[in-house]
């Protein structure tokens, strides 16, 4: 399981606008997910411990959470915007290509 440190979790809640605590049960879980996600999409079978010195990847899941945190329960009817989580693909892109460029050497 992926735990962040009490100043991230507390960095995410802020980013997030969330000040209450009766869904942290549920940012734990988003946060599992979103990290699981990002490494699937950076490497496979890489780890979310592998990132866990790298900001954008923390920055990368900040993202993810809030989008999910904020949608969540809506429908096909709410319009998501692309462009939102354009960040996290270019996150993304520059991680995999410093692993790929770490292999080869």
């Amino acid at each position: 399981m992926y735990e962040l440190t009490p100043e991230q979790f507390a960095t995410l809640k802020n980013y997030c606008k969330i000040d209450q605590n009766f869904d942290d049960d549920v940012l734990h879980e988003l946060i599992e997910s979103a990290a699981l996600e990002l490494c699937a999409a950076i490497k496979d079978q890489s780890k979310p411990d592998d990132f866990k010195d790298e900001p954008r990847f923390f920055v990368a899941i900040m993202k993810i959470v809030k989008e999910d945190y904020d949608y969540r329960g809506m429908g096909s009817e709410v319009m998501r915007f692309p462009l939102a989580n354009q960040s996290v693909v270019n996150i993304i892109n520059q991680l995999r290509s410093e692993i790929t460029e770490g292999d080869s050497e």
